[in-house]
């Protein structure tokens, strides 16, 4: 290290720089050490004589001397010119790329959110997003490194200036931009800790870009639209739509419009009949035609109901006596034993009486009612756990109803829900020649007449002339869900040779009982029946023919692919990169105001920092040391003592 001491002089001042090397004899070529140069700066001192003029006149005789030393020449030929760029320059440059990465980071931390949820459409898009948010990555990622390199490159100028280092720990020191393995050298890690760090953390910001873009991922999801359109609901409401549904010829030939004047109830037209039966036999409403693939929408009409309550006592007392007849009338040779189910429709004969009509009717005029009379033996079971039969009377009649309904369709499934409020009482038609019809009570009446003929008739068991006995179903109820009620249980319990045990107390169900419970539910005949009038009348909607089209809100959804992020795959690595970066930048702005600006580590500043001919020749032995100075704001490289 080079030593200076001052000697007070009236006319100026005046400086002794003492310049010693201990270069060994190979390298300066003599015979031995070499006297140390004493350069009293006076008249003509540093300040007026050029360092470079001084090292050459210490340079050893014999020794070839370098081309420069590292100070701008007085001619035209200067290796270089002054640099007159703001010493703030490197400061400057820390803050604008630290600046640019946290804007970068925040871009990209805004970016992808405001992309989550959004459809990703087709893949030109989805690539350019990805391209977006790799940009914002990369693009945060060299200038926060920047920004580490240049507070590293700060404080890298201060370390040489303040220690001793073998060359090997300067090539290290100066190297660890380049090179990770600089990082390997132990005396960097010992001498310059906060160096260090900072170099292992710029190295590791090349690991935040490996992660942040791919934590924008794709998901399948649905797009919901609601739109304003036509769709259908029931007609069966509007009188003006009452032959669609009933077939009601007029009572003479005069009347010309097909709702106008007065007209015979006669019964259902063919397409009703065709919907109720396939309705009770499918146990479910039949498929409508949807608007779209994935929709749905709620609408409100007027519709029939079918509604079943116990029988009032002087009811009962008429359908035992109808029960009576029927049992005591003989199937051929075979005699009614015990009658299980029997179901009919109240009408009046011509003299006022009441008639049973307990098989489907033709297309004809009748005397009759909108109600249906069922009493059928169900099984009670008593306080010890013993099966009882019991005798039940149910009287089922047709009401007008409310409905509000919602449809779905999604992938081929349909779903229907809805509720209704039971209204009024709708009553069978008794039209007169001299009064105007009431289509919508011939419309209502021609459903509760297809809905009826499903479940008029009998189960009852005989005994034949050998005593045989069997059991038969007279009743179109075979053909339908219904089969498969808790109240027809016992029809087929008697039946000894399907499991009916011989204490009457267990049963075995077969596989086709179980399979037609299954369909019912195993509920009851009331439950399954007012359930039945629902989807006969929902089902309307099966064929357009039979409905009326209103106005309603939509919604339609498919199935589409959106953005979506992994938020702490991207806040994370950001928030830990631009910490760590703002504690660089602190430690370079506190080193800025306490030691000044340093260089950069250019090539001129670092043949003006390496400007002593002898730390050349230092420089041959990585293991030899050398140091620095501060010599006009320049770091000034020199031999370490004993170097």
């Amino acid at each position: 290290m080079s030593g200076a001491a001052a000697n007070p002089d009236p006319k100026g001042p005046s400086t002794t720089i003492e310049l010693k090397s201990s270069l060994p004899e190979r390298d300066l070529g003599g015979d031995g050490p070499k006297p140390r140069a004493h350069v009293s700066a006076g008249p003509c001192s540093p300040e007026t004589r050029s360092e470079h003029t001084l090292l050459a006149e210490s340079w050893p005789p014999g020794e070839k001397r370098p081309l420069s030393s590292g100070h701008p020449r007085r001619n035209g030929n200067d290796l270089w010119r002054p640099r007159r760029i703001s010493k703030w320059k490197s400061p400057l440059l820390l803050l604008i790329f630290f600046i640019i990465g946290l804007a970068m980071s925040i871009a990209h931390c805004v970016f992808y959110p405001k992309l989550s949820g959004i459809v990703v459409g087709n893949s030109s898009n989805q690539e350019r997003n990805i391209r977006f948010g790799t940009a914002f990555s990369f693009l945060a990622q060299i200038a926060l490194t920047a920004t580490v390199w240049l507070s590293y490159t700060q404080l890298l100028w201060g370390f040489v200036g303040k220690e001793e280092v073998t060359v090997k720990g300067l090539n290290a020191a100066f190297g660890a931009d380049t090179s990770v393995f600089s990082l390997l050298n132990f005396e960097m890690l010992r001498k310059f800790r906060t160096g260090s760090s900072m170099a292992l953390f710029a190295w590791c910001l090349i690991l935040p870009p490996f992660f942040t873009p791919a934590t924008l991922f794709i998901y399948p999801s649905m797009e919901t639209v609601e739109v304003e359109q036509l769709v259908r609901y029931p007609a069966i409401s509007d009188s003006s739509f009452g032959d669609r549904f009933a077939y009601s010829p007029p009572y003479n030939n005069e009347t010309k419009l097909v709702n106008d004047g007065s007209k015979i109830f006669s019964g259902p037209r063919t397409i009703l009949t065709l919907i109720s039966t396939a309705t009770a036999s499918f146990g479910q409403i039949l498929p409508i035609k949807a608007p779209y693939n994935h929709s749905k929408y709620s609408t409100h009409f007027y519709g029939p109901i079918v509604h079943c309550d116990i029988a009032n006592s002087s009811v009962t007392t008429s359908m035992y006596s109808l029960l009576q007849d029927e049992t005591a009338t003989p199937l051929g040779t075979a005699k009614e034993t015990t009658n299980v189910y029997y179901a009919f429709v109240p009408a009046s004969n011509a003299s006022g009486g009441l008639v049973p009509l307990s098989s489907p009717r033709s297309q004809s005029p009748y005397n009759a009612t909108n109600e249906l009379w069922m009493t059928f033996l169900r099984y009670a079971i008593d306080s010890d756990g013993n099966h009882t039969r019991e005798q039940h009377y149910q009287v089922c009649q047709l009401y007008n109803a409310s409905y509000n309904i919602e449809l779905e369709w999604d992938r081929g499934f349909q779903n229907v829900t809805g509720s209704y409020e039971i209204l009024e009482k709708v009553y069978f038609p008794t039209d007169r020649p001299d009064a105007v019809s009431d289509m919508t009570q011939h419309s209502y009446s021609a459903f509760f007449w297809v809905l009826a003929d499903q479940l008029v008739g009998t189960f009852s068991w005989f005994t034949g002339l050998n005593q045989s006995e069997f059991g038969v179903i007279d009743s179109q109820i075979s053909r339908t869900s219904l089969l498969g009620t808790s109240d027809l249980d016992l029809f087929f319990d008697l039946n000894k040779n399907k499991g009916w045990s011989k204490d009457d107390n267990s049963t075995q169900i077969s596989d086709q009982r179980l399979q037609d419970k299954a369909l019912a539910k195993n509920r009851t005949l009331n439950i399954l029946l007012e359930e039945l009038s629902f989807n006969a009348t929902v089902s309307l909607l099966h064929n357009e023919l039979l409905t009326h089209n209103t106005t309603t809100k939509v919604l339609q959804w498919q199935s589409v692919n959106r953005y979506g992020y992994n938020p702490r795959g991207l806040f994370i690595p950001y928030a830990l990169a631009n910490l760590f970066t703002l504690i660089t930048v602190l430690l370079g702005i506190f080193s800025y105001f306490r030691s000044g600006v340093h260089p950069d580590k250019k090539f001129q500043d670092i043949v003006s920092a390496a400007e002593d001919p002898r730390v050349i020749h230092v420089a041959r032995n990585r293991r030899k040391s050398l140091t620095g100075e501060l010599v006009a704001g320049k770091v000034i490289l020199r031999p370490a003592a004993g170097s």
